[in-house]
This record gives C-alpha cells, sequence and structure tokens, in this order.
C-alpha cells in the first residue's frame, strides 16, 4: 500500500538546509496499522505529510497503491489524496459554522457527490463512531473526544483505504484518548490501513508495528505488537 525507498527532504532555513528527512526506506502493506514515533522536530510531520501527498520528496520514490507519486503535479497529488487517504489531526480542524453533518459531508462535496448520497454516507459514518444523536451540534457544542470522533467520521466518509492520523490524541485526556484508539483498532480489524504519527509510546504500543524516526531517519523498527 505504502512504499518508500530512500525519501530525501530538505528546507532551507537561515541560508543552511535543513536535512527534514534522510534516505527513508520502510513499507505499509494493506490493512496494516503501523505507528510512527517520533520526537518533535524528529522529520515525523514532514514524513507524514509526503505520505499524505501534502508534499513531495527532494529525491526517492514513494508509491501509494502502487502508483509512483514522484512525477505528479500538483492536481494529481490531490486526486490521489482524495481517492486514498482519510486524515485526521490533533486539533480536529472542524468548521465551526457547521455542525457536525455538515462538517463529515465535505469530503463529499469536493469530489461532487450528489446531496441525497452525500447526506446519507455521512449519517452512516457518524453513526460508526458513536455520534448518531450528535449530528446538528456545532464543534463548540461538543466535547474534545466527540470532536475527534467528527473527525474520524469525515476521514471514514469518502471510504480511503488508508487513514493517516497526526498526534490523534494529543489533545485528549487519557481516558477519551483510550476511546479513540479503540475506535482505531475497530476500524483496522474492518480492515483500513492505518499510519498513526505519534510521539507518545503508550499510543504507539496500541499498533501492530512501529517505526521509530530520529533525526529524520528511520531508526528501527519495532517487534509487532500481541
Amino acid at each position: 500500500m505504502i512504499k518508500m525507498e530512500g525519501i530525501n527532504k530538505c528546507y532551507r532555513l537561515g541560508g543552511e538546509n535543513i536535512h527534514a528527512l534522510s534516505d527513508v526506506s520502510f513499507n505499509v502493506a494493506d490493512g496494516e496499522y503501523v505507528a510512527i514515533i517520533g520526537p518533535s522536530g524528529s522529520g515525523k510531520s514532514t514524513l507524514m505529510n509526503i505520505i499524505g501527498c501534502l508534499d513531495v520528496q527532494d529525491s526517492g520514490s514513494y508509491k501509494l497503491a502502487g502508483t509512483d507519486t514522484s512525477k505528479f503535479s500538483g492536481r494529481q497529488l490531490a486526486k490521489l489524496r482524495n481517492t486514498h487517504i482519510g486524515f485526521i489531526f490533533q486539533g480536529f480542524n472542524l468548521l465551526g459554522r457547521l455542525n457536525a453533518l455538515e462538517n463529515v459531508e465535505l469530503p463529499l462535496i469536493y469530489q461532487g457527490v450528489r446531496r441525497k448520497q452525500r447526506r446519507q454516507r455521512a449519517e452512516e459514518a457518524l453513526s460508526i463512531v458513536g455520534l448518531a444523536d450528535r449530528m446538528k451540534h456545532r464543534p463548540s457544542q461538543l466535547s474534545g473526544g466527540q470532536q475527534q470522533r467528527v473527525a474520524i467520521a469525515r476521514a471514514l466518509v469518502a471510504n480511503p483505504q488508508i487513514i493517516l492520523a497526526d498526534e490523534p490524541t494529543g489533545n485528549l485526556d487519557t481516558s477519551t484518548g483510550a476511546e479513540i484508539m479503540d475506535i482505531f483498532e475497530k476500524l483496522n480489524a474492518e480492515g483500513k490501513t492505518i499510519v498513526l504519527i505519534t510521539h507518545d509510546t503508550n499510543i504507539a504500543a496500541r499498533a501492530q508495528r512501529s517505526l521509530s524516526i530520529v533525526d529524520g531517519r528511520i531508526g528501527f523498527e519495532a517487534q509487532e505488537v500481541m
């Protein structure tokens, strides 16, 4: 599903070249649940952006679902991203003027799905995450955990092959974070490929497999969590 070989990414900052990623290589199989763990500044956000087709590498090969992304234009990357990946962020990224149902519908609007169909699919997605009774609530009327559930429903509504989650429990208390991780495990059991970006070893331990990133390099691969 995800195949990276020799990925390098460099930024220019204050007249100095900053190597965000150096010779990164790893694979994620279809249906796997993988955590990428590293401290602040380790390069994990840059790596997430490349996995999510939000940015492109300077060199190396990235294949997503068998498609080589290296020669893609911005429009082609956007189409690939919208087709294959559902994003979940630490800050939820919900629009405050829209209710939960309308927030979940957004990806389907961009895909040109008709109103009746997208409304039905959004309702189904919210039901999956346990928010059938909160569909008309705006983000300000929801708890942090409920907002993250809305964000998960939004990621699911287009039926992506991959869920890419960036610090999804970072703004939540321990109990609520555990509930969100339970949802990820359920989604993975249903066949979704999940890539989780985190700095928290306890969160990473919930995945089937974890990779460590330090100073822009993949350092080691942990044993599968039983």
